[in-house]
């Protein structure tokens, strides 16, 4: 006399009375629960379902990743607890778990087709290799390596603070040469208007400054200079331009 399946006892340990919003057998469960779970699954570890890895990623309800991998939703959650709960060997999970995006799909087409759909998901990760069989890096290699990390950190600070200081410099004699000019122009200007109003009103302000104001109109570079302070106005004292 044969026992129960395998389905229904997970499903009837997964649902003992189940209510009518809930599945009423293992089929239901599989198409409204455990399959859209599998596609969200694949769809968040590959980012598309456009390959054949993604399309056929053989999850084995038996490899502990997998089962954590699928254990962040919820009835496979339920699942897994009810094949622990029931004490399945991995033969009967193996003869369950037929659906699309298990291992058993994979394999099926890979015979069917002829081909053998790679596994991408250990790409650039190197084989693991127990400390006692590593090969340790030589201690000068190691010295050379912090030797050059420093001299390249030094040549870096170096070169920053050189700028820094040639920046300081510019500042500075630019500072100085405007400080100089204005000093230098204001005292002539000063002693221009000093002669004016002790009666010589016919000694010119400044020539240069004169000269500099005209070409400045001229080249249009003081496009909104007052009327009064135009080289062609006729104020006495002034060269005629």
């Amino acid at each position: 006399m044969k026992g129960p399946q395998v389905d229904q006892l997970v499903f009837e340990c997964m649902f003992p009375k189940p209510k009518s919003t809930e599945p009423q057998n293992f089929q239901q469960l599989l198409q409204r629960n455990l399959v859209p779970e599998v596609r969200l699954e694949t769809q968040a570890f590959y980012g598309h379902l456009s390959s054949q890895e993604a399309k056929y990623p053989g999850l084995d309800y038996s490899y502990q990743p997998h089962r954590v991998r699928l254990s962040r939703y919820t009835w496979h959650r339920r699942l897994f607890r009810a094949f622990d709960n029931l004490g399945l060997t991995k033969s009967e999970i193996a003869s369950l778990t037929k659906w699309e995006g298990t291992r058993w799909a994979k394999e099926r087409f890979e015979r069917e087709q002829g081909i053998v759909i790679r596994d991408t998901t250990s790409d650039g990760i190197e084989d693991w290799v127990p400390p006692e069989l590593r090969i340790p890096l030589a201690p000068h290699a190691q010295r050379a390596d912090i030797e050059e990390m420093e001299d390249i950190q030094g040549d870096g600070e170096t070169e920053e603070n050189d700028n820094e200081n040639d920046m300081e410099e510019d500042g500075e004699e630019s500072d100085a040469e405007i400080t100089s000019v204005g000093v230098e122009l204001n005292e002539r200007l000063r002693a221009a208007v000093a002669q004016r109003e002790a009666g010589n009103t016919t000694i010119p302000i400044d020539e240069e400054w004169e000269q500099w104001l005209k070409d400045a109109v001229e080249a249009g570079s003081l496009p909104y200079l007052p009327s009064d302070l135009s080289p062609n106005a006729n104020i006495p004292g002034t060269r005629p331009a």
